[in-house]
């Protein structure tokens, strides 16, 4: 009884390695799939003027766009295999030509670039994960503007400090 229950297991695992392989094959063999499906169109979250490299894909379930006639804002993330100093000087080199003005930048074990220009700021974020992949964070809002209202009235000592 426990050989035929050791030979039955063999032979099911080798049905289910071979019909797991002829599927394999018939995927590959564009003969055999004469009926292909479209790709489900993914969708473009990307502003016009902020590049991103070709082989970056978008993680949309990390990524969020606030957009109004009068203003936008989101965070953008992009990962993939591109490499990390070549992704570093694509938005070096390329940011300029769509109007941004690189005003800082931060570079250890990551890097960190904010760039301007009138009425918006965008800080883009690159890193290398532990996979070597990179995956870029793109954020994106107005720039704000400078206002002080001296009607707001100082706050006190007490009130600065919880009591304990």
């Amino acid at each position: 009884m426990r050989r035929f229950n050791r030979l039955t297991a063999v032979v099911f695992l080798l049905l289910f390695i071979f019909a797991g392989g002829c599927a394999k094959l018939k995927s590959i063999n564009p003969l055999a799939n004469k009926k292909r499906a479209a790709p489900t169109p993914q969708k473009n979250y990307r502003f016009a003027d902020l590049p991103v490299p070709a082989r970056l894909t978008l993680d949309a379930d990390a990524s969020f766009i606030l957009e109004t006639p009068g203003t936008r804002a989101g965070q953008l993330v992009y990962t993939g295999g591109n490499d990390y100093k070549a992704t570093v000087t694509f938005y070096r080199n390329r940011m300029p030509n769509h109007g941004w003005k690189l005003i800082s930048s931060v570079e250890r074990g990551e890097t960190s670039m904010t760039f301007e220009k009138p009425g918006w700021l965008v800080t883009i974020f690159i890193r290398t994960s532990a996979l070597g992949r990179t995956r870029v964070s793109i954020n994106l809002g107005p720039r704000g503007t400078k206002r002080v209202d001296e009607n707001i009235p100082a706050r006190t000592k007490e009130d600065r400090f919880p009591r304990r």
